[in-house]
C-alpha cells in the first residue's frame, strides 16, 4: 500500500524533473556543471529537512519500558513531504533546453517510513528507529526508474516525564538518506567544451542525492484526554553530496583537457570510469527546523499524528502524518 501511495507523492517531482531534464542536450558542459553545482548546494540545504521526517511522535517521551505496567513502547507507519526551491530545478531543466511547465516556486520531496519507539530501562529515556525503503521501480510504464532509502534513530532524555507538568525532553539522532532517478535515453547526446566533445550513445541516465546528518532536538508535549499537541526545535549538521551519472557507450576526446577547462571556469570536473560519466558534488550544512502538531487517541492503544515542520535556513516546510500502536 505503501509503495502505492509514495508513487502519488513522487508523481509531481517526476512529471516536473524527470519527463522534462531528461529529455533533450545539454548546450555545453560548462552549463550542465553550472546547473548541477547549484543542484547539489540547494539540495545540501533540504535534505536534511527531507530526512527529519519520522519518529516525529507527539509523545515527547513514551515512558519506561521497565519497570513499567504495561511496558512502553510503539510501533507505526508515516509518509510525509518536504520542499525545496524549484528554481534550481527550473535552471537544469534550462541547460537541457527544456522548461518545465509548472508555474510553481517549491518542489515536494517525499519520504515514508516504518518506525518504532521504546522506552528506557529504569531512566527516564526512550530510544526510536526508522526505515524506509523503495527499490528500483518504474512509474506507469514511463521508462522512469525511483529509488529511495532512509534509515535514523534517536534518543531521547526526559527532563520531564508529564505526570503532572507537560513532558520535555531533549535528544539526539542520526539519519542517512538516499535517493535517485533515473531513464534510458533514446538518443545520443554531445557535451561540447572548449575544444572537444563528449559523445554519449543512448544513455542511461540517473540524477542521484544522498544526506547523512547528526540530529539534535527538543520537544515539548502535553496529553488532554484523547488529544495529545505537541511543539518542537531541531538543529542538523549534515554531510550531503548531488549529482548525475550517464551510463552508455562514452567517447571523449581528452577527458584531461575537459576537467582543465572546467577548472579554469571554477567548477567541479567529471569523472569518467568503466563506460560511466558521472559528477558527484558534496556539500556540508547546517539546517534548523521547528515542528509541531498533535496527535489524536483513536481507541486506547491507536493513535494519529499529523506534523508540521518549517525550516529557518531555507524558509521551507514540511508535513507529515502517522499511524501507531502504543503502550
Amino acid at each position: 500500500m505503501f509503495k502505492k501511495q509514495f508513487k502519488l507523492l513522487v508523481v509531481v517531482f517526476m512529471i516536473g524533473v524527470a519527463f522534462s531534464a531528461f529529455a533533450q542536450v545539454p548546450p555545453d558542459l560548462e552549463d550542465l556543471q553550472k546547473g548541477v553545482s547549484d543542484f547539489s548546494k540547494e539540495l545540501a540545504k533540504s535534505l536534511p529537512f527531507n530526512s527529519s521526517l519520522g519518529l516525529n511522535w507527539s509523545d515527547a517521551y513514551v515512558g519506561k519500558l521497565i519497570p513499567s505496567v504495561p511496558p512502553h513502547f510503539g510501533i507505526g507507519l508515516s509518509f510525509g513531504f518536504t520542499t525545496m526551491e524549484m528554481k534550481v530545478i527550473k535552471d537544469l531543466a534550462g541547460y537541457f533546453n527544456v522548461a518545465i511547465p509548472f508555474n510553481i516556486s517549491k518542489m515536494i520531496l517525499p519520504a515514508y517510513t516504518a518506525e518504532a519507539r521504546i522506552g528506557g530501562l529504569f531512566l527516564p529515556f526512550d530510544v526510536g528507529f526508522k526505515i524506509g525503503y523503495l527499490p528500483d521501480v518504474g512509474l506507469w510504464g514511463s521508462g522512469i526508474k525511483v529509488h529511495y532509502f532512509l534509515v535514523g534513530g534517536d534518543i531521547r532524555y526526559a527532563l520531564l516525564d508529564g505526570k503532572i507538568l507537560p513532558k520535555i525532553s531533549i535528544g539526539v539522532g542520526f539519519n542517512h538518506m538516499k535517493a535517485g532517478i533515473g531513464k534510458k535515453i533514446g538518443t545520443d547526446m554531445e557535451f561540447d567544451y572548449d575544444t572537444g566533445t563528449i559523445t554519449v550513445e543512448a544513455p542511461d541516465v540517473s540524477l542521484k542525492w544522498d544526506t547523512t546528518s547528526l540530529d539534535f532536538k527538543a520537544q515539548l508535549s502535553k496529553s488532554f484526554i484523547i488529544i495529545t499537541p505537541y511543539i518542537g526545535i531541531g538543529g542538523s549538521y549534515a554531510w550531503s553530496s548531488a549529482g548525475y551519472s550517464v551510463a552508455a557507450k562514452i567517447t571523449c576526446d581528452d577527458i584531461d583537457e575537459a576537467n582543465n577547462y572546467l577548472e579554469a571556469a571554477g567548477l567541479p570536473g567529471i569523472n569518467l570510469e568503466d563506460q560511466v560519466l558521472s559528477s558527484i558534488m558534496k556539500n556540508k550544512a547546517f539546517s534548523f527546523r521547528a515542528f509541531g502538531g498533535f496527535s489524536i487517541n483513536i481507541i486506547k492503544v491507536l493513535r494519529l499524528d499529523l506534523t508540521g515542520l518549517y525550516s529557518f535556513r531555507d524558509k521551507n516546510f514540511g508535513a507529515s502524518f502517522g499511524a501507531r500502536f502504543q503502550l
